[in-house]
């Protein structure tokens, strides 16, 4: 055998023999493909396949070390990817190389092997072959004071129409002339005046930042600038946007008209636009519509511009009412839910102007021109953006093979741009075998420019296999981090989102996480854990600002906290169970919007240590602020406002009552009143005049006393906050120089921009603190307990809130024109944010996915749910629309956690606030009380409490694993009852062809061929029955009402109590009210069951409802039981509706004051028992359960 053969031989060996890798693992690490492209999903090993995908390559014969490239995007995960590969070398050598002979040589040379983040290798290139690039042997990359420089310069010449600086400013071959000739250059002024030098140059920077890193350049948007037919791309886009929803729209109407009666009631205007619609656009004609004809596209611009656009006719008609009832909303409600697909459709059929064309070409010459200009700027000092390292080193590494490596290993490779993968596909040699890892899932980094169509290109390309000739694509699914109950949440939850697949560019479908196949694991991370997923989603109120609101849901937040702490968590080391630390939780955030509420609760009110990592208050801190003056009074002698700032901080040693008296008309100097004061000022400014604000700077902070005014617990984020400004200080100094004054102006421009500098976080692995993040900064992090906030945040920005949106595709999008150009204003500005709202949703989609993926063994989501009418109604977009359904719990008005006081060496006396006592028990009610709460409460008031104060998702709402049920079965037979009429012959047509009008949330049960099946049985079953011809009889006299809801208020002590719910079935026989509630729950019916009780409560309520809505009038109110086609007993309160409707008011001040104990009688049959942590066997007293749902659960 060959070496490559015999090593090869005995890795194989080793691996199989102590099972190291998984079989998909394994395929990858030994794959012989030109490309492998590796799908590696949240927590499946990625960088562990990686390491061995290194060693594998340094067994091919003829490969030395330095022959093996890795890539990847941080230092951190280069660092552990080289740490890693040289472990696992040490461990393998004496199993490959017995003898010592084989590996000698690669054991030597191992230092050599390339491991870096893609900015580092490039920029090694540029050193190493500085000589043949025009930034020379000291090029460096660009600080942000040289930036600013540039950035003010060109402001200042746009400003004065100073374009002979540009001219001096281009290259040689590229002046003033290239950009501007005497017709492009007419209305240079007019858009200077209209959006302003300032908005101009911030444009056209941000737009040359978004090109580069497509491999484009000025001149390449110079050329686009000049391009007549700039929109057919443009056009192609959009009916890739727009036609997977318009075949959907086609199909949904298609079950509509044909519908409707072939004769519609009725001569108003709407009728007729529905008969033109029909006679257009024959159901038989929608129903074959797809994506490669022009109907669907053509059909959804005539429904949306012609029947739906002018809905004048439509509340009043019969015709209109029965469409409504077809859809399932009202005709608005439907034409506002694809508000996005009409704006698309709009575009579509009015191409931009003449004036749109004029002023795209303007701005893309202007932003070329000031592009160019900012190139040559960095080629004349030798300076280097990120991009420019990409871009030489790309152009050197293709020249004359210059770097010809035989492996390239890249990780997250979903996070690419296409610059970096011309310098990836430029670095290898002929026959070099590249190895790709990353997830198109985890691609959350657009603001980056990374593009994920790469991989999804790839992708495309690839086959299952890795046999040579191609790309191999292989997806590691097994995830080795996650308990199986969260694994089956995310998988449930993406698995809708992304059923057409992961983005509108990537119609890949979702690929499930796998729990490794080991059942003992399995059990033993499900045994005793916490809920796997628990919600605190609370209602919005009525005029609740969104600060406020944050402010509730962070409350609550921090009581779970405390709750949680000491639960069980998955020691992965010990192989068992251990107590939880603050340390084993993370927050996780969208924004940095949500650090305040967080900051100003957890610690304040429940003493819980958290850390906020990368927020961006950086210059809203009294330690930056207070650091800034003192820059100001050292660089500034004579700036007294200056001097008096510097000496009311920490940092001169007064109090601020020293200082205050210094203020006064007849105050002695500082040198008098306070020599040494007055001294250390001196000695610092003599410091800064002689060897630079830096060294002055060093000196203040050498004696850290001042940190003394500080409490214990922000001395060390704010010692390092002012050594992140020493860094602005130094990045400032190695740019210009010693130039104090220069300085302190910079210090000031800073500090003007919001967010412009993040905070540091002086955090080691081991402090025991709740770690606050955004998601972005979590990714390739996992914690025990995550919290994910603000599930009700939609994606915003749409693109930027400028005038001016840089766009990729269109190049600019402007929402306003030059005044004196007398036009109306151009479309492209709400064209451009369209594209980009698009692309923004999909990543915000992804953004959801990393976060709920942190999650090893709980997963607690957080918001506020904002409301419509009365009901949840969360934003379209944000994650909480994700859910199937947003678990929204019962609010409690005025409810108030306990304070918990800081740790007595960090409190202040003179900072508490006055005690404010509790409020009284007796007056305390939830504010809104539906009939499955109130049912729950009166059933078990533990298990109300698990699911409206915890959110805890209760097992018997789940599917049955032996027979068809489950409330995704039930709503689909509740859906399904709102439509149908009642007999069995018409039920086919309801159940079978009506799909495509089911909302998303039904559409995987209906697809479950055995549930329909049942439901299909059930139905037919109860239609045939006495109670089914009723029911058909009803209806077919008009009196039914289905799904009616009810909104009531019922007084009692304090504020009234909202009653909410809906009737499934409702009419009106005389004197009497009839009420029908369906159930599918399978069990005996004669009163044995457990959910009987359950549903009597449930009923009661509904009846009291209908008492104050029909006073005097009878009731008959009944459950129709599904399974089995029957019609239950009637139900009636034991004395009357009024000690029913007391019994609600108390209830609803028993949900706020409670200490929820368990219904010990009902454990032995509850549904709930196997999982219920109050289950009289294992259950703890009162006493410890406490009494404000602070136990584990």
């Amino acid at each position: 055998m060959t070496r490559e053969q015999t090593l090869l031989t005995r890795l194989r060996g080793h691996i199989r023999e102590r099972s190291i890798l998984l079989p998909a693992q394994e395929e990858a690490v030994f794959s012989e493909a030109p490309v492998t492209l590796v799908g590696a999903g949240a927590g499946t090993g990625k960088t562990h396949t990686l390491s061995w995908r290194f060693i594998r390559a340094l067994l091919r014969e003829g490969v030395r070390p330095r022959d093996i490239l890795a890539l990847t995007f941080t230092d951190k995960a280069a660092n552990e990817m080289r740490g890693r590969i040289e472990g696992l070398f040490r461990e393998l050598r004496p199993v490959l190389d017995p003898d010592g002979r084989l590996l000698a040589d690669t054991a030597a040379e191992l230092h050599d092997a390339r491991i870096s983040t893609i900015h580092s290798f490039a920029l090694n290139i540029v050193r190493e072959r500085a000589l043949l690039l025009p930034s020379g042997l000291g090029a460096r990359p660009v600080s942000a004071p040289e930036a600013e420089l540039f950035e003010l310069r060109a402001k200042k010449a746009l400003d004065s129409l100073d374009l002979d600086w540009f001219d001096r400013s281009l290259p040689a071959d590229g002046g003033k002339d290239l950009f501007f000739d005497g017709e492009a250059g007419a209305g240079l002024a007019d858009a200077v005046n209209e959006y302003g030098p300032g908005e101009l140059v911030s444009f056209s920077l941000a737009l040359a930042d978004m090109l580069e890193s497509r491999g484009e350049s000025p001149r390449t948007l110079l050329d686009r600038a000049k391009d007549p037919d700039w929109y057919e791309d443009v056009e192609s886009r959009l009916m890739k946007i727009c036609l997977p929803a318009c075949v959907e729209v086609a199909h949904e109407w298609a079950g509509v008209l044909s519908g409707l009666p072939s004769a519609l009631e009725g001569k108003g205007a709407f009728n007729e636009r529905v008969d033109e619609l029909r006679r257009a656009w024959p159901p038989e004609r929608l129903d074959l519509a797809n994506e490669d004809s022009g109907d669907p596209l053509a059909f959804a611009g005539a429904l949306f511009t012609g029947l739906l656009g002018d809905l004048r006719g439509a509340t009043n008609s019969k015709t209109g009412g029965m469409i409504q009832e077809l859809l399932g909303r009202s005709l608005k409600e439907y034409r506002e839910d694809h508000s996005s697909l009409r704006a698309g459709l709009g575009f579509l059929a009015a191409p931009p102007s003449a004036c749109d064309h004029r002023l795209r070409s303007l701005l893309l010459r202007v932003a070329a021109m000031v592009w160019e200009a900012w190139r040559e700027y960095r080629v004349r000092r030798g300076l280097l953006s990120y991009d420019d390292m990409i871009r030489l080193a790309g152009e050197v590494a293709a020249v004359g093979g210059a770097f010809p490596f035989r492996e390239i290993l890249v990780d997250e490779y979903q996070d690419t741009n296409p610059l970096q993968e011309r310098l990836i596909e430029s670095a290898a040699a002929e026959g070099c075998r590249l190895f790709l890892v990353g997830d198109p899932k985890q691609s959350i980094y657009r603001f980056r420019h990374a593009d994920p169509t790469i991989f999804g290109e790839r992708a495309k390309d690839s086959s299952r296999d890795s046999t040579p000739g191609g790309t191999a694509y292989i997806p590691l699914q097994t995830n080795f981090r996650t308990r199986p109950a969260i694994l089956d949440y995310v998988n449930r939850l993406f698995r809708r989102v992304w059923e057409d697949g992961i983005a509108s560019t990537l119609p890949s479908r979702y690929e499930d996480l796998l729990f490794p196949d080991d059942p003992d694991a399995g059990r033993a991370r499900e045994e005793d854990a916490l809920p796997p997923v628990t919600a605190i989603i609370l209602p919005r109120r009525e005029k609740e600002g969104v600060a406020e609101a944050r402010r509730r849901v962070t409350l609550a937040l921090g009581e779970k906290l405390l709750e949680l702490r000491g639960g069980p968590v998955w020691d992965a080391g010990e192989r068992r169970m251990r107590p939880a630390r603050w340390r084993d939780m993370t927050i996780l955030v969208p924004t940095r919007t949500s650090f305040e509420a967080l900051e100003e609760t957890l610690h304040p009110v429940f003493g819980i240590p958290a850390a906020f990592e990368r927020g961006k208050r950086f210059f809203t801190r009294g330690e930056t602020g207070d650091l800034v003056a003192a820059i100001r009074a050292i660089a500034l002698p004579d700036d007294r406002a200056a001097t008096m700032g510097y000496l009311a901080s920490p940092f001169s040693g007064l109090s601020v009552e020293q200082a205050l008296r210094l203020l006064g008309p007849d105050a002695p100097p500082l040198r008098e009143a306070h020599p040494a004061a007055a001294a250390r000022l001196e000695e610092l400014r003599t410091a800064a005049r002689y060897s630079g604000m830096m060294s002055a700077l060093v000196l203040l902070l050498k004696d850290q006393s001042f940190l003394a005014s500080y409490p214990a617990w922000r001395r060390r984020s704010a010692l390092a906050n002012l050594w992140k400004g020493l860094d602005l200080v130094r990045e400032h100094e190695r740019s210009f120089g010693f130039d104090p004054s220069g300085c302190a102006d910079y210090a000031a421009r800073v500090a003007g921009r919001k967010d412009a500098v993040v905070e540091s976080t002086p955090l080691g692995e081991e402090e025991d603190v709740v770690r606050v993040l955004t998601v972005h900064s979590a990714k390739g992090l996992e914690f025990p307990i995550t919290v994910v906030m603000d599930l009700d945040n939609a994606p915003g920005g749409g693109g930027g809130r400028g005038r001016l949106v840089p766009s990729p595709l269109i190049g600019v999008g402007a929402s306003s024109c030059p005044e004196a150009w007398g036009e109306e204003d151009p479309r492209t500005g709400r064209l451009a944010r369209f594209l980009e709202a698009t692309e923004e949703l999909e990543e915000w989609e992804r953004l959801f996915y990393v976060a709920v993926t942190r999650a090893r063994d709980c997963l607690v989501l957080c918001s506020v749910c904002s409301e419509k009418e009365g009901a949840p109604r969360p934003k379209p977009g944000s994650w909480l629309s994700m859910l199937d359904s947003p678990p929204v719990r019962e609010d409690v008005e005025d409810e108030e956690p306990v304070k918990r006081p800081a740790p007595r060496e960090e409190a202040s006396a003179s900072r508490r606030g006055p005690l404010v006592p509790p409020p009284k028990v007796g007056e305390m009610h939830v504010e809104r009380m539906s009939a499955s709460s109130y049912s729950l409460f009166r059933y078990c008031p533990a298990a109300w409490r698990m699911k409206y104060r915890q959110g805890v998702e209760m097992t018997w709402e789940l599917p049955a694993a032996d027979e068809p049920g489950g409330a995704d079965l039930g709503s689909l037979a509740h859906w399904v009852l709102s439509r149908w009429d009642f007999r069995p012959a018409s039920l086919a047509p309801v159940l079978d062809e009506m799909h495509p009008l089911m909302p998303q949330g039904l559409r995987a049960a209906w697809r479950e061929e055995d549930g329909r099946s049942a439901l299909k049985e059930w139905l037919t079953r109860f239609a045939c029955g006495p109670a089914g011809r009723i029911m058909a009889a009803v209806h077919e006299r008009g009196a039914l009402r289905r799904e009616v809801p009810f909104r009531v208020s019922v007084a009692g002590a304090g504020k009234a109590v909202r009653l909410v719910g809906a009737v499934d079935a409702l009419w009106v026989e005389g004197d009497t009210v009839h009420i029908r509630d369906y159930k599918i729950t399978a069990g005996e019916l004669d009163g044995s069951a457990p959910w009987e009780a359950l549903y009597r409560e449930q009923l009661l309520f509904y009846g009291y409802a209908a008492s104050l809505a029909f006073p005097g009038a009878g009731h008959d109110i009944r459950l129709i039981h599904l399974r089995e086609g029957t019609e239950g007993a009637p139900i009636d309160p034991a004395r009357s509706w009024e000690e029913v409707g007391t019994l609600i008011r108390e209830t609803a001040g028993r949900c706020a004051t409670e200490p929820y104990p368990a219904a010990a009688e009902r454990c032995p049959v509850c549904f709930h028992r196997r999982d219920c942590p109050f289950r009289a066997d294992r259950r703890s007293s009162p006493d410890q359960l406490g009494a404000t749902g602070s136990s584990s659960s």
